[in-house]
């Protein structure tokens, strides 16, 4: 392993001196950085891995004995010789209590220098392989369960392997299967998925730990999938609310909704039973409010698929002037199917399946595209929480019903969709005038809203707004006294440097010059 220094002096000869003559691969340095001040220093130790620091006291910026006190402080684990011109015992009493291994006197030859930083670099040497060591201890420990979880290791060789680290063979285990029920794009699984896994050990670990309960392994067993090993479990009241504490700190600490599937407490040898019950758990049940299924209190009961009546509800939704009455109804079944015994996943996915056609087939008895309305990306996202979880299903109804509805009562209105955008737009200049915003107002879809707005105006949407906004502000620049930058927050500009340049665009001179001409 590398190690590194950081010589930290304000005397600029001395560290150019120290940091060319003294033999550093000799002692098994293999980096030097150097800092003239306490302020370099930090920000150096901030940005990079350092094992030993080399430092004056008496500084012009801050001493030396600050920048260790900041270093334990931040716990760095580093370690530290002084090297001063004062043979003061203040100073040396103060390094000795913040953990300092030498305080050496200027001026110091090399040959000195170099013996006393190579009983730190034998410090050094010697914590890098107990942290090896224990790092390799964990990786088998690690692999145990891997081997269990992940690879499916023949149940009695695993047991076999496992009691051999194991003695008390009446310990209890309790295995936790964590399902993050969204399903990211290629682009979060790219730039977020590391992060995540990261985060959720780290969350994961301290909560647990902080309560009295030992982490054993957690293993990644996919990227939306995580297995937790508590070991000596025993259960106790008030665990229901730890474990939604815990789901709820998850939350918190990444944008995502979490199912949690607790298995019971159980010995060694009961513990591929135990991750064969959550995984059927996992296949055939959806996860209610709550987000927690129980292995305990679960089993799986073979019962018919109890078909929505969805011919009725169609004529309902093309007969009458809303849908909100379907929207009830389908709220209802779910509230029915959970009472009879709980939501199954592969009667979910159907329910979902024989919505979205019911939709589609109002749709178009009604002459509608699919996508003039819906958002495909936005929709099929929906659709696929849909079928992970209630609280996805449910979401799912209302937001198919929120956009039919707006649809419908649109149709009502005298105006044409373009009138209604330009109305709005004159109406909210310094308002949010996005796409998805706009879409919103007319209950459109925004790809189909743009497209419709360019074929019927020659303009895009943006030029549009942008024509509009500039007009706004040049009446503001002719008829008020208003500041330049307040006329540019009043028609939708957050930025005035761009503010700026579309103006100069489309008009060929800045607010400045424009206003001075009006005079």
């Amino acid at each position: 392993m590398a190690i590194t220094i950081l010589i930290v002096d304000d005397d600029k000869l001395l560290v150019d001196k120290l940091e060319e003559t003294v033999n550093w691969s000799k002692i098994g340095i293999d980096m030097v950085f150097t800092a003239n001040n306490i302020r370099q220093a930090q920000k150096l130790l901030e940005e990079y891995p350092i094992e030993m620091l080399l430092c004056d006291i008496d500084m012009p910026q801050g001493n030396g004995l600050e920048l260790l006190e900041w270093i334990r402080y931040k716990k760095l684990d580093i370690e530290c010789a002084f090297l001063s011109s004062y043979a003061n015992f203040a100073y040396a009493q103060m390094a000795l209590k913040l953990s300092s291994r030498e305080y050496l006197l200027k001026p110091i030859s090399n040959t000195d220098l170099e013996i006393a930083l190579l009983r730190l670099v034998e410090i050094v040497k010697e914590k890098q392989q107990k942290t090896k060591a224990q790092e390799n201890t964990e990786q088998k420990e690690k692999k145990l369960w891997e081997d269990l979880l992940i690879q499916c290791m023949q149940e009695e060789y695993w047991i076999e392997q496992a009691k051999k680290k194991y003695d008390d063979p009446e310990e209890k285990f309790c295995l936790i299967q964590l399902r993050v029920l969204e399903i990211p794009s290629k682009e979060y699984y790219k730039k977020e998925i590391s992060l995540e896994n990261f985060v959720i050990e780290n969350v994961t670990t301290e909560f647990f730990e902080t309560r009295g309960r030992r982490v054993e392994a957690i293993v990644h067993a996919s990227d939306l999938e995580w297995a937790i090993v508590l070991r000596n479990v025993i259960r106790n009241a008030g665990d229901e609310e730890k474990l939604e504490e815990w789901r709820k700190c998850l939350s918190g600490a990444v944008p995502a909704r979490f199912c949690t599937y607790m298995g019971k407490p159980v010995t060694l040898e009961e513990i591929p039973k135990s991750r064969d019950k959550l995984e059927e758990i996992e296949k055939y049940a959806v996860p209610d409010e709550t987000g927690i299924l129980y292995e305990d209190r679960w089993y799986f009961v073979e019962r018919e698929y109890q078909k929505p009546s969805w011919k009725t509800y169609l004529a309902e939704m093309e007969q009458t002037d809303s849908v909100q009455q379907v929207r009830k109804s389908l709220q209802g079944y779910i509230t029915q199917r959970r009472a009879a015994g709980g939501m199954r996943k592969d009667f979910t996915v159907r329910f979902i399946g024989e919505l979205v056609q019911t939709v589609y087939g109002y749709l178009k008895d009604r002459g509608i595209a699919f996508e003039q309305i819906f958002e495909r990306e936005e929709f099929e996202h929906r659709r696929r929480e849909a079928c992970l979880s209630v609280v996805g299903s449910r979401e799912f109804i209302e937001y198919l019903f929120a956009v039919l509805e707006g649809q419908k009562k649109s149709e009502t209105h005298s105006d044409n969709v373009v009138d209604q955008l330009k109305k709005y737009i004159e109406q909210n200049l310094g308002e949010d005038l996005s796409r998805p915003v706009l879409a919103g107002k007319v209950f459109l879809s925004e790809d189909y809203v743009s497209k419709l707005f360019m074929k019927t105006t020659g303009m895009s949407l943006p030029n549009y707004i942008a024509e509009r906004r500039i007009e706004r502000a040049k009446e503001y620049l002719r008829t008020s006294s208003l500041p330049i930058s307040k006329i540019a927050m009043e028609v939708g500009y957050g930025n005035f440097s761009y503010f700026s340049k579309t103006f100069r665009e489309l008009v060929g001179c800045t607010p400045n010059e424009y206003r001075s001409r009006q005079k």
